[in-house]
């Protein structure tokens, strides 16, 4: 870009490549890491904002390192895939040696990161290391365990978050990460098995063991316990507030929202499950309302 005699230039192609390889585009994940801080209505605390903030971050380097490690073990399949043979380490433009170290790097200084909140805080995104590490290489080629560890990926930073900042949570609020998490990775194996159709089994061996019944009925179940848990959580919170009742009022719009995301999921738009909240309007609509509601009922209440 020139502007008169100033010239910025871009990134060179291999640093393009990393940041590709990074996806950045998906550490919006790492923001369950604010659900319990911000449920116990203690994101307004430096303290708890610093050390959120921080494990946050420690994610994002984690999750980065892992996707670059994942990267390289799948280079061969990624190659045979109509859209993940651009990626940088199946394309060639990063070498599968290159993406083990930086992933190994930068999963070394997720956890080190995360060692300035608390020991605690390490040993939970160590445990998270080692379960999309073995994930990567094994785990992701067993039906149902793959989704399960997938999940559990979600709910270890939900987890982490509760105890950076030292928010304990409750036992409905602990259900609903569990069964949204579950919702999440089942919507998006939906989607590959639509979006790949007889492909998708070659490219994710794991997908031959979902049915479109198995999955309607996982999709039935992780929807119906979200919906509830979320009910239970917010009404029982609603209790020990006085005036209107924002938080019983947000079940209104989440439930829209989740509503929606299932449709959309069962015509196959879920296999990027924070592009399907972000591009589709009804469901960002309802998501923000849910958001709102909850915001006012904790924080300004």
């Amino acid at each position: 870009m020139e502007d008169g005699n100033l010239r910025v230039a871009g990134p060179t192609p291999f640093v393009r490549s990393l940041i590709v390889t990074a996806r950045p585009r998906q550490w919006i994940k790492n923001l369950l890491v604010l659900a319990a801080p911000f449920a116990g209505g203690a994101l307004n605390h430096p303290v708890v904002l610093r050390d959120s903030g921080t494990t946050f971050l420690s994610f994002c380097a984690v999750a980065s390192g892992n996707y670059f490690v994942n990267d390289a073990a799948d280079a061969e399949r990624d190659r045979h895939h109509p859209t993940k043979r651009r990626r940088p380490v199946a394309s060639g433009d990063i070498t599968t040696r290159l993406a083990r170290v930086i992933g190994g790097f930068l999963l070394a200084a997720g956890i080190a990161t995360s060692s300035l909140v608390s020991v605690r805080t390490a040993g939970i995104i160590a445990l998270y290391v080692l379960l999309t590490v073995s994930y990567s290489h094994w785990l992701k080629h067993v039906a149902v365990v793959d989704i399960v560890v997938v999940a559990c990926g979600f709910l270890l930073r939900a987890i982490a978050g509760s105890v950076a900042a030292g928010v304990p949570v409750s036992g409905p609020f602990l259900a609903f990460a569990s069964f949204g998490a579950l919702f999440l990775v089942v919507g998006k194996r939906e989607g590959e098995r639509i979006g790949l159709g007889d492909a998708a089994v070659v490219h994710r061996p794991s997908i031959a063991g979902y049915s479109a019944a198995f999955t309607a009925q996982l999709l039935s179940l992780s929807l119906t316990a979200t919906v509830l848990s979320f009910a239970s959580w917010a009404f029982n919170t609603d209790a020990h507030t006085a005036g209107v009742p924002w938080l019983s009022l947000s079940v209104i719009p989440f439930v829209i929202a989740m509503l929606r995301a299932t449709q959309l999921v069962l015509v196959g738009a879920g296999a990027d499950p924070e592009e399907l909240i972000l591009r589709d309007r009804g469901t960002l609509v309802a998501t923000v309302a849910t958001a709102a509601f909850l915001s006012i009922g904790l924080y300004v209440v």
